[in-house]
């Protein structure tokens, strides 16, 4: 899978650190970064975005070093990945249902006027 960065983007690039073949791979991983080949914003926002993106790396470590972080951090990623299912099952929902006569709308569907 490729990913051409556009003028506009700074990646936080992941990858497996091994020496050698990944069959008896640990869990550890080396980080980058890279940026737009053309960066099309004034080089505060770029020094921002680096910022950000070596905080990412830094904080990979972090976890590493303090369990009560990596708790932390793994019951937060459960909970947005749980608010993420739900939103995605509810933009699943019909816009509209009809029982009888009642219509009844899920929360995206736009209406004007009053009922």
């Amino acid at each position: 899978m490729t990913y051409e960065l556009g003028d506009d983007e700074v990646a936080f690039i992941i990858r497996p650190s091994s020496k050698g073949s990944l069959e008896g791979w640990d869990g550890t991983v080396s980080t980058g970064i890279a940026v737009g080949d053309n960066f099309c914003y004034p080089d505060t926002v770029l020094h921002d975005l680096v910022y950000v993106a070596t905080l990412c790396s830094a904080f990979l470590d972090l976890m590493e070093i303090d369990e009560e972080v990596m708790e932390m951090v793994v019951d937060h990623r459960r909970n947005l990945m749980l608010q993420e299912i739900a939103r995605r099952q509810e933009e699943d929902k019909p816009l509209q249902e009809l029982k009888g006569e009642v219509i009844s709308f899920n929360a995206y569907t736009k209406t004007k006027g009053n009922a």
